[in-house]
């Protein structure tokens, strides 16, 4: 990425992080019965906006599609680096449920590695795992070899 574009992709995942945490507490206070919840969903549709805005000027300044794939490899080729870290350490804490969604984590993101290696040259169908994220190419997913969801837990991804 330009460094132009690095100030507006932080401000971006900046943003859209915090609406996303913002959405998951305005959850909790709802189960809370409390009336906090109001200002977490305010504060994340704020974030949202701001988020978007980001989007719309990162969309003007994005590359050529051959220099996006190769960062888009790279970005999940660090990922895929990182998470290994982060599950020991969440299992070194004895926190079973956060080790436990990084592997997962892991594990799709592997099949993210995957469909780099051969990228469409003509209109291709993708299936994503909406219980863990990961791709399937083709037509039939079948259950998620990831996390084992049925074949109707997949998104289809097609032009």
């Amino acid at each position: 990425m330009h460094s132009e574009t690095e100030p507006l992709a932080d401000a971006f995942v900046r943003q859209s992080v915090a609406a996303a945490k913002n959405r998951v507490r305005a959850q909790k206070a709802a189960q809370e019965d409390n009336p906090v919840q109001t200002l977490f969903l305010a504060l994340a549709q704020g974030q949202e906006v701001q988020a978007k805005k980001a989007l719309l000027l990162l969309r003007g300044r994005i590359g050529v599609t051959t220099e996006n794939l190769a960062e888009a490899l790279q970005e999940s080729r660090e990922m895929a680096v990182e998470t290994l870290p982060w599950t020991v350490l969440a299992q070194a804490e004895g926190d079973r449920a956060a080790g436990a969604l990084l592997v997962q984590m892991a594990r799709a993101q592997a099949s993210h590695l995957a469909v780099h290696e051969a990228p469409p040259t003509e209109a291709a169908e993708y299936h994503v795992c909406a219980i863990c994220g990961h791709i399937h190419p083709g037509a039939d997913p079948g259950r998620c070899p990831v996390c084992q969801a049925l074949p109707e837990k997949f998104i289809a991804v097609r032009i």
